[in-house]
């Protein structure tokens, strides 16, 4: 398997009988094991030949441990010694092997992926499934509704406004740590030149879809001034 493959990308050393881009199967010989024990620049330049191209591109990066390695075993360099003071990097994460919680980011490092949201464009954000919202369900008369209270980040809520009513006044409104609802703009999905703080408009036969910003510790509710001949019900879905 390719995992099991080592290549050393260093630059060749006849004295030590290693070639540049050598490929080791099945293990490291013992004579380049004893030679690893004692070399840190080594170390850092036989690498699992999965994890290559990511080491190759540190390897051009001047400053990184990778190129300064190069340089201290090219040609004219000091021999083989532990000069960076490290007796086996070899079980560092440069032997790690990627997983679905590991992966290897554009810099050539090994990442949980997990371990933080948004640190870097390398990392990866966990993104939440959408959140099922209830403003108004079936309502046959006046009312506020059930507000939409997110409280564990900064949410867009998109909702539609059906009902068999033949007539209705919707109006959106927020409220900030106060508590005190005020008018808010929202903007129709399908038209994006109708928005407001309010609508006439939504039924089976004629859906309007909305859509509105909710910070996180703001309330965000969808008040039913007026209802005539049915009812209206508003639903919709919350992401981050």
């Amino acid at each position: 398997m390719i995992r099991d493959q080592t290549i050393y990308i260093g630059p060749t050393l006849p004295k030590d009988g290693l070639v540049q881009n050598q490929v080791f199967f099945n293990g490291i010989p013992g004579r380049v094991y004893d030679m690893l024990r004692v070399s840190a620049a080594l170390q850092r330049l036989l690498v699992p030949i999965h994890l290559m191209p990511a080491i190759r591109r540190r390897l051009e990066q001047s400053g990184t441990p990778e190129y300064q390695a190069y340089a201290k075993l090219a040609p004219g360099s000091v021999s083989i010694q532990n000069d960076e003071g490290v007796s086996n990097i070899m079980s560092s994460s440069y032997y790690d092997t990627p997983t679905q919680s590991k992966q290897i980011n554009s810099a050539g490092e090994i990442v949980n992926p997990a371990d933080t949201y948004e640190g870097d464009v390398q990392r990866v954000k966990i993104k939440a499934t959408a959140q099922d919202v209830t403003l108004q369900n079936a309502t046959t008369a006046a009312g506020d509704g059930k507000p939409f209270a997110p409280t564990d980040g900064n949410y867009t809520l998109t909702y539609e406004i059906t009902g068999t009513s033949t007539s209705r006044t919707v109006v959106f409104e927020i409220a900030g740590p106060s508590g005190v609802f005020i008018p808010t703009t929202a903007f129709n999905v399908t038209d994006p030149t109708k928005y407001g703080p309010q609508t006439t408009g939504g039924s089976n036969g004629a859906p309007e879809s909305w859509q509105v910003e909710v910070p996180a510790g703001y309330s965000f509710r969808a008040r039913l001034s007026s209802v005539a001949g049915g009812n209206v019900t508003i639903k919709g879905k919350a992401v981050t």
